[in-house]
């Protein structure tokens, strides 16, 4: 069914396939299966390996040879990431889908010989952990540092919230995790205090973006990570959910920030964040500092 789905089937049937083979849509639950790595394309052509899961993202994989996954975040990423970041650090890396898309950009790029890029990936869960260290070997990165860590406002451990069958939504906020799952599992997670982060953006000589996405918890993990923001400056992504943006328009955290959403048709400049029901990822940028350009944008306008 793969090889049909992904060499002889347009993408629209392989992803009815998808949709109606994997999990998480149906709620069916399959037994173990183990998949050797699918090779798949992101964005205009950057090529990576998954090992696909039925109950993850990577279940596309196995279906079909364009990963269709977040395109706007992956566009404007693949137009900006190696231009104009020397560091990336990720916080809620899950199961490594952007950092194996990171990795591969740095390493298909030509780069100056004093310059190694760092991807800097830190996620909480350790069933999400083991399959983004599978998908990392899987694709013989090059520029990662992974650790097995949530970002707090200290060191210790937390309780974390996992609802069933639904990898990808495991929050600090139990509630949060509620929406997806009435059977939640609770585990005491590994947390890093978000000042040890400064031993990274103390190097990148203000070349840094910060990628933020921890389901629900944004707010919180920038109040924590205030310090650094406000000694480093560094870029952002975050995910901002409808009942995320009202807190994070009150987070002193990001008060001086420029905010942009991102969709397929570049940035839009926003004075205030909101809800919307297609786009959910955000660029802040600190004002008057050289900063990530919508290089997408800038050639469609050229274009025209």
């Amino acid at each position: 069914m793969s090889f049909v789905s992904r060499w002889l089937l347009p993408r629209s049937l392989g992803m009815r396939i998808h949709n109606s083979v994997c999990g998480y849509i149906y709620g069916r639950r399959w037994k173990p299966m183990r998949f050797s790595a699918r090779k798949v394309r992101m964005g205009e052509g950057t090529a990576v390996s998954f090992i696909p899961d039925l109950s993850g993202f990577e279940g596309e994989a196995l279906f079909c040879r364009d990963f269709n996954y977040e395109p706007a975040l992956v566009r404007w990423l693949e137009a900006n990431a190696v231009a104009k970041y020397d560091l990336i650090m990720e916080i809620g890396a899950n199961v490594g889908i952007y950092t194996v898309f990171l990795d591969a950009l740095y390493r298909s790029a030509p780069l100056p010989r004093d310059v190694t890029p760092r991807i800097v990936s830190f996620e909480p869960s350790e069933k999400a952990y083991r399959r983004l260290l599978a998908n990392l070997a899987a694709n013989g990165t090059s520029f990662v540092n992974t650790y097995q860590s949530a970002i707090g406002r200290s060191s210790g451990v937390q309780t974390f919230f996992e609802p069933t069958d639904h990898l990808t939504n495991g929050s600090f906020v139990r509630p949060f995790s509620e929406f997806f799952s009435d059977e939640i599992v609770e585990s005491r997670v590994v947390t890093l205090a978000a000042t040890e982060l400064d031993r990274w953006l103390e190097t990148a000589g203000g070349r840094s973006l910060i990628k933020i996405d921890v389901e629900g918890f944004e707010p919180q993990l920038l109040e924590a990570l205030r310090p650094s923001i406000e000694k480093y400056r560094p870029d952002m992504v975050i995910e901002v959910l409808p009942l995320t943006a009202q807190a994070l328009n009150e987070c002193e955290a990001i008060s001086g920030y420029d905010r942009y959403l991102l969709s397929m048709n570049g940035l839009h400049r926003r004075d205030s964040f909101e809800g919307d029901k297609d786009h959910y990822d955000w660029l802040l940028c600190w004002p008057g500092q050289p900063h990530a350009i919508d290089n997408l944008a800038a050639a469609k306008a050229a274009a025209r």
